[in-house]
């Protein structure tokens, strides 16, 4: 539980450097757990902002330990500033330099860049797209490239990810229609190894 405040203090910060004025922002509420998903919002000012986040434990060789911390994938809305599903992917150690990431979801293929440990989606067209992916698969297989050299195949799956979407939303005033409900998936979140 602390690693997504970590994590979402550490994203928070990164906006609000790059923000003309520092604005105060409030410690994040939980909105609640919705199958694998927490829900958040906080305020920076007057202004809502709204997330959602699973954490998983990355895969791990038979018997052996993983040397990654834990992976976490992001959807966040900040409405005040006209940005809505933006996705972020933590793989729990840093990326090779310049390269991409491709999320599978469905039969779907999205190609998203790299910073440090983080994936992001280029623009807000491929943000939109990969949220509303995720709203219809049960899963999302994550491929490439770590740093030290070794691959990445991580897969997480995304129950409760439509109750959540939708308490972000309303949380953020943003006009979201109430999921249908979901099908059943697997009992724990976790990530497994899959080859690309």
């Amino acid at each position: 539980m602390r690693k997504i405040y970590v994590y979402a203090a550490l994203w928070c910060a990164m906006v609000l450097v790059s923000a003309p004025a520092v604005v105060q922002a409030s410690s994040p509420k939980e909105l609640g757990k919705f199958g694998y998903w927490a829900a958040y919002q906080m305020f920076e000012g007057p202004d809502p902002v709204c997330y959602m986040t699973i954490t998983a434990k990355p895969p791990a060789p038979k018997g052996k330990k993983s040397k990654r911390g834990d992976v976490v994938l992001m959807l966040s809305h900040r409405p005040k500033e006209g940005a809505t599903d933006v996705i972020s992917y933590a793989a729990g150690t840093k990326f090779k330099p310049s390269s991409d990431v491709q999320f599978k979801v469905g039969k779907q293929e999205y190609s998203l860049f790299t910073q440090g440990d983080t994936a992001w989606a280029r623009d807000s067209a491929t943000d939109k797209a990969v949220a509303a992916a995720l709203g219809k698969a049960p899963s999302l297989s994550v491929y490439g490239k770590a740093s030290s050299g070794e691959a990445i195949a991580d897969t997480v799956a995304l129950k409760g990810f439509g109750d959540a979407y939708y308490a972000i939303g309303k949380a953020c005033g943003l006009s979201v229609e109430k999921p249908k409900a979901e099908k059943k998936a697997a009992s724990k979140p976790k990530t497994t190894e899959k080859k690309p």
